[in-house]
């Protein structure tokens, strides 16, 4: 299962399992500091979400506040709105949170825990929950 490099690998990991916790705690306070925007319909429905990818804020431009009674279709659309700028600032952070995990593991030089071609996060993917 395990060949003799993935051993060394994995003997070399244990090693300096105290700078990696401390760089994974590091890190998780820098995920959880995150505050990542995120918007649709040009600005006119604001949401921002933080690195525990909870939704924090929602903004909404008066106009569409305004059309809220008017109409269900405006309300449907607002729904709309209010949806899409979720899942935008939600991408966002997520690519953040990436970014920020990949560039912690190159400066531990623990890179080849991540895939060539950048589909995931192989085994480290796993710090995210």
């Amino acid at each position: 299962m395990f060949g003799l490099k993935n051993m060394g690998a994995i003997a070399s990991l244990m090693g300096r399992k105290d700078e990696i916790k401390a760089a994974a705690e590091e890190l998780a306070k820098r995920v959880a500091e995150l505050r990542i925007e995120g918007n649709a319909g040009g600005g006119a429905c604001r949401v921002v979400v933080s690195g525990k990818q909870r939704v924090e804020k929602v903004e909404l431009d008066p106009a569409v506040c305004a059309g809220l009674g008017a109409s269900e279709d405006s309300r449907v659309q607002a729904q709309r709105l209010i949806t899409e700028a979720t899942n935008d600032a939600l991408e966002k952070c997520q690519n953040r949170i990436r970014e920020l995990v990949e560039a912690e593991v190159k400066r531990l030089g623990l890179e080849d825990l991540i895939p060539a071609g950048g589909g995931g996060l192989g085994p480290i993917g796993k710090l995210l929950g």
